[in-house]
């Protein structure tokens, strides 16, 4: 049976509020109108399209009920855009980001589970699901482009896809993703092409890695004055929700 590609605009709401308004200014590209009043930022004083810089943060298996004690995410939530209307393709993990990469619904991109024939890594790529991917669309719109932490069950760092070295996605000029980071310590990442170990030290913990990453990454596209779109997708707080390691004091004890 022939598979119909239907490229609607997706609008789906996983993780934090930053990950909404993201989705919402990635359909701005598109064409499509956002909801709830996305759009205005999307526009300069004089009307022109502008190419808003985009962070968009996914995590992995928040409950909405711990947001209330994370002052940060609240942060991100006053100085963002929130959805209160939205559409989940698939609420399991690897159908769901297989449609943020794409824009897709389940029976377009073949992904219907997290693993197996038809499921996880295996069946995006076997079904050529990162060629649709937005980020080649991005970075030909002039975008400079980063994924970092998560990918999709299944992805392991040392692959090489019939390349002579660890395999890339198309369309990414950043890439630092792991294969089982869930651990947050003694996992691999992929930095561009190149394995790299990391192992059980404070510095090593996963969430922080990636975040001073997107720092760097967002930092070097701001100074060269390129647009960037970066997605951070941390495996936390998903089990076994290893927590991070304690931080020094600022101020000591009296």
């Amino acid at each position: 049976m022939q598979r119909h590609r239907h490229r609607r605009p997706l609008r789906a709401a996983l993780g934090l509020t930053v990950a909404a308004l993201t989705l919402g200014a990635c359909t701005n590209l598109s064409g499509a109108p956002a909801q709830d009043g996305g759009s205005a930022r999307a526009s300069s004083a004089g009307g022109a399209a502008a190419k808003p810089n985009i962070v968009f943060v996914l995590t992995d298996d928040l409950s909405t009920n711990l947001l209330p004690h994370m002052p940060q995410v609240k942060e991100l939530q006053k100085d963002g855009t929130s959805f209160s209307q939205y559409f989940v393709t698939d609420s399991l993990c690897c159908p769901s980001r297989s449609s943020i990469l794409t824009g897709e619904f389940p029976h377009n991109t073949g992904v219907f589970t997290n693993n197996g024939s038809d499921g996880g890594y295996g069946a995006f790529n076997r079904n050529g699901d990162e060629a649709r991917c937005y980020a080649p669309a991005l970075r030909k719109a002039g975008y400079r482009t980063g994924f970092m932490g998560k990918y999709l069950n299944g992805y392991l760092p040392a692959d090489e896809h019939g390349t002579d070295s660890p395999y890339v996605p198309p369309g990414w000029d950043e890439w630092d993703t792991a294969g089982n980071g869930y651990p947050e310590f003694g996992y691999n990442l992929n930095e561009n092409g190149k394995v790299v170990p990391y192992g059980h030290g404070p510095d090593d913990y996963l969430t922080d890695v990636v975040a001073r990453k997107a720092t760097s990454f967002i930092d070097s596209a701001a100074a060269d004055k390129k647009p960037f779109m970066l997605e951070l997708a941390t495996f936390a707080p998903h089990s076994p929700s290893t927590p991070a390691p304690p931080r020094r004091r600022l101020v000591p004890r009296p």
